[in-house]
């Protein structure tokens, strides 16, 4: 079996989406998810890692959760899981924990080395009611039913997540898991191609590797993020309106330079980023800071 990961990391994940619903409430009519001091969307860990494990059922990936309503004692026997160690088998379960019922014994919990805080956009947006008509008329009416929706217009969306080294001493993560994940994450989100779900859009992936040993992380890397647009918030409506400033992020990742053993990042190219003023690629800031960089495929 291979090692277990040694290397504490930090993600971050920008995404956008047009005229879609990111996540809907199921208790207030599947509405968009609101902070409502801020009117910012939001967007939970549990949709986040529901696309992430969509993606790795589309490789044959074999998970725990799989999306279907289904008895948690019948899915143990369906996957062969006779002691809590034949749940590690499992993807998710090595990334993200899990709460796996045992016969005749206590449940047994594993805490995930990759946790997620909730996604959240990075500016204020507008919720769009609309109504249209159904496909097909009801059986006891000729006339067609109304459907009613709520979608956002334009949301940037922003996770910030942590993989923690310690953790996956227990559920035996690999790098090889996480390389894995990183991929999920990216072709997961373009792949997310349903009627609520049209227009995800990944732009921005970041992750930052600390050298073996450190047991430490800079924390809330989403905070050194900075939107700018000449457009007000809740009139975006396409990445073109947007720049990200990098700036305040690339000085704290080359204050802790020393800790960091590389990062890791993805850019689609069409989110455009700034650094001391100028427009930057995240491949020459990063080439520029003296940490080493790696692009991943």
């Amino acid at each position: 079996m291979a090692e277990a990961f040694k290397n504490r990391s930090e993600i971050l994940f920008i995404y956008d989406v047009k005229w879609a619903n990111p996540n809907g409430d199921p208790l207030d009519e599947n509405k968009p998810r609101i902070d409502e001091e801020t009117e910012k969307c939001i967007v939970t860990d549990v949709r986040f890692k529901r696309t992430i494990r969509n993606e790795l059922q589309g490789w044959g990936e074999t998970l725990w959760v799989s999306g279907e309503s289904v008895n948690p004692e019948q899915r143990t026997k369906d996957l062969g899981i006779e002691k809590k160690e034949d749940a590690l088998k499992l993807l998710d379960v090595r990334l993200f924990g899990a709460v796996i019922p045992m016969k005749q014994k206590a449940d047994t919990s594993y805490t995930g080395p990759v946790q997620f805080r909730f996604g959240t956009s990075m500016h204020a947006v507008k919720v769009v009611f609309q109504q249209g008509t159904a496909a097909f008329a009801t059986e006891t009416a000729q006339q067609r039913s109304f459907r009613e929706e709520y979608l956002i217009p334009y949301a940037l969306i922003c996770f910030y997540g942590i993989a923690n080294e310690n953790a996956a001493k227990i559920t035996g993560a690999t790098e090889e898991d996480m390389q894995k994940l990183l991929k999920a994450i990216w072709n997961g989100t373009k792949n997310l191609i349903t009627r609520s779900k049209m227009e995800h859009n990944p732009r921005l992936l970041i992750r930052v590797v600390y050298k073996e040993g450190f047991h430490w992380h800079i924390g809330e890397l989403d905070s050194y993020l900075k939107l700018v647009s000449d457009v007000e918030d809740k009139s975006i409506r396409d990445v073109s309106q947007v720049c990200i400033d990098i700036t305040e992020l690339l000085n704290k990742l080359i204050q802790n330079k020393e800790k960091i053993e590389r990062i890791e990042y993805k850019e689609d190219g069409r989110l455009k980023l700034v650094l001391n003023g100028e427009h930057t690629e995240l491949s020459s800031a990063l080439k520029n800071s003296e940490i080493q960089a790696v692009n991943l495929p």
